[in-house]
């Protein structure tokens, strides 16, 4: 099989990937290595900045968002019996928006399986040849048989764990990383959100976090052990948690309902400054992961993926390498500020193994600074609506 650009992963970077691709005259081929049902079934972020849905819409896939989106224009901090209320309007007209990355996935799949254009699920990529060179090829197994796709590009946006970064020399020295001692316990319950409880939450006995995925279903977290059973707590016991986590001295509580789904993740901070070595790319997990504790992951990666299409356009359309050749610097000015937003708030808002009082009582300074001055409202307004994306 022959294609002009070989897509490795059907998340949401590969799939703009493919998408801004496509608008732009040029074809692709996408491998995802998981089954279609599980790729659209699987729970992952939801809150994306102004940038991420102008470029939705950009692209055609605004019409859902546009219809289910709910606006995001404040949140809250609470810790030590107190709660601060802070505005995410920066006068600009920007807000976050809740909208739920698997719906994102769903809308670019049906899209893409609309317009006739081939994505092979249960594809397991095993190695990338000729990356140095113009015609590189990709070697997968699919139904059982071992097949070729030739290309003249390669997005790798295969995750973490994927094959694509280890195709670029020397990563490894390329990469920076930070393991949490902790988890997230995440479940989706048939709960209406409330506007007035949706935010994080600093507990001596852990973080807790109170989000959306639609104005019936709320989406929220507990911080665990790392090696949690999702399975372990009872639906009132995780309620009952979340109640005395999220305690702001007003003895208000969630709205409760049955929890559809549980998940156990860990957190980690990680950054790949290798993220492209001659006609391979690569974006979105596969290059940087961020604690879910700023909501960045999906955001970072449609800037990859923005900067990704274009380079990839210009090289294919023009014989044009200047922004592939820049490809790594570019990302990085916005995936490093916002791993360090992310991380800074990891560090303030859970309790570390071992902590002692003093180390609580500077996290409350954090947060009191955070919630209760303007500068420091600021600050987490700034970081929280995201940076500009170049391209």
């Amino acid at each position: 099989m022959k294609t002009q650009v070989g897509i490795i992963g059907a998340g949401p970077a590969g799939l703009l990937v493919a998408r801004i691709l496509q608008l732009n005259g040029i074809d692709s081929v996408i491998l995802e290595r998981r089954t279609r049902a599980y790729v659209l079934e699987r729970v992952r972020a939801g809150v994306l900045e102004s940038g991420t849905v102008d470029t939705l819409r950009t692209y055609g896939m605004g019409e859902r968002l546009n219809r289910e989106g709910i606006p995001m224009r404040s949140m809250q901090l609470c810790w030590d019996k107190q709660k601060a209320d802070i505005s995410l309007d920066d006068g600009t007209g920007r807000h976050l928006t809740t909208y739920g990355q698997q719906k994102i996935v769903e809308d670019l799949i049906l899209q893409r399986e609309a317009d006739g254009l081939p994505i092979i699920f249960e594809a397991a990529v095993s190695q990338l040849e000729g990356i140095e060179g113009d015609a590189p090829r990709i070697h997968y197994r699919h139904n059982g048989e071992d097949k070729v796709l030739e290309c003249q590009f390669i997005a790798g946006c295969d995750g973490y764990h994927g094959v694509s970064r280890r195709h670029i020399p020397g990563s490894d020295e390329y990469v920076f990383l930070t393991e949490y001692p902790f988890a997230w316990l995440g479940i989706l319950a048939e709960a209406a959100p409330l506007a007035a409880r949706r935010g994080f939450a600093h507990s001596t006995r852990g973080l807790a976090v109170a989000s959306a995925r639609s104005a019936s279903v709320g989406r929220l977290y507990l911080q665990v052990e790392p090696d949690a059973d999702p399975n372990a707590m009872s639906d009132q016991q995780i309620w009952d948690e979340l109640d005395i986590r999220m305690d702001d001295g007003t003895a208000a509580q969630l709205n409760r309902g049955p929890i559809i789904e549980r998940s156990v993740a860990r957190l980690r901070g990680y950054v790949c400054e290798k993220m492209r070595h001659g006609r391979l790319a690569i974006a979105g997990d596969a290059a940087h992961i961020v604690p879910p504790s700023g909501g960045k992951g999906l955001n970072l990666a449609v800037g990859d993926a923005r900067i990704m299409a274009e380079a990839i356009r210009r090289l294919l359309k023009s014989n044009d390498s200047a922004l592939l050749d820049s490809y790594s610097e570019m990302c990085l000015r916005r995936i490093w500020p916002t791993v360090h937003w992310a991380c800074s708030m990891c560090e303030a808002l859970h309790i570390f193994p071992g902590q002692t009082s003093f180390q609580t009582r500077m996290q409350y300074q954090t947060l009191n600074h955070w919630g209760n001055t303007e500068i420091g409202q600021q600050r987490l307004r700034k970081a929280q609506l995201g940076l500009p994306y170049e391209i």
